[in-house]
């Protein structure tokens, strides 16, 4: 079956289209050119606009999944209640407050609820990855023992008001940690994920034709 030309044209024109962003964006990091400083201002401003509808479009469903959990009676089908009454509460609360966004109730859900509960969930990777790093040391490798050695530095030394308890030296040895050797593993991981979507982009829109 021959494909159509618009079956072929739309592929091309986005992978063309993301070519074109991808090498502009790099040339804005390394010049000042008015043209090129507008232009990549104007693709942020249309990202900004397809993420807000990325975040409409997740909202609606989200809520879609779970008020059809209540209403099937599923499985923990009360915490889909709860999620729902939460976001009922929450946006009622910044439509119909003059207020907005600095309404008293969506400053004390995101200072009482969400904050408390983004620290839980940090806390709880910080011993997941622990306990990882311990169950890799099981294994004989003494890149484990680098690991764990690693991340009980940066935790002991990130807990509150303990800055009194360790030597002087340790703070900057977990600076040191978090600046050279962990902001270039992330860095090389960003990049190569990066460069990773763009093949996988580009290879699955022109398989597609």
């Amino acid at each position: 079956m021959t494909p159509s030309r618009t079956s072929v044209v739309g592929p091309v024109l986005a992978a063309i289209f993301a070519a074109s962003t991808f090498v502009l964006l790099m040339i804005a990091r390394g010049t000042d050119l008015p043209a090129v400083q507008t232009a990549t201002a104007e693709i942020f401003r249309m990202l900004l606009i397809l993420g807000a509808g990325a975040v409409l479009l997740g909202a609606v469903n989200l809520a879609a999944v779970h008020i059809g959990r209540v209403q099937r009676g599923d499985r923990e089908w009360s915490h889909s209640l709860v999620v729902i009454g939460v976001a009922a509460i929450v946006i009622a609360a910044g439509l119909i407050d003059p207020a907005g966004r600095n309404s008293p109730v969506l400053a004390w859900v995101f200072d009482y609820v969400l904050a408390p509960g983004q620290a839980m969930l940090y806390a709880l990777t910080a011993f997941f990855l622990a306990a990882a790093g311990y169950r890799f040391l099981r294994l004989e490798r003494r890149v484990g023992g680098w690991l764990v050695a690693g991340a009980v530095i940066v935790l002991l030394t990130q807990m509150p008001r303990a800055h009194a308890l360790w030597p002087p030296a340790l703070p900057a040895v977990t600076v040191w940690l978090v600046d050279a050797p962990v902001m270039a593993a992330l860095r090389g991981a960003l990049l190569g994920t990066a460069l990773a979507l763009l093949i996988s982009g580009v290879r699955y829109l022109f398989g597609r034709m």
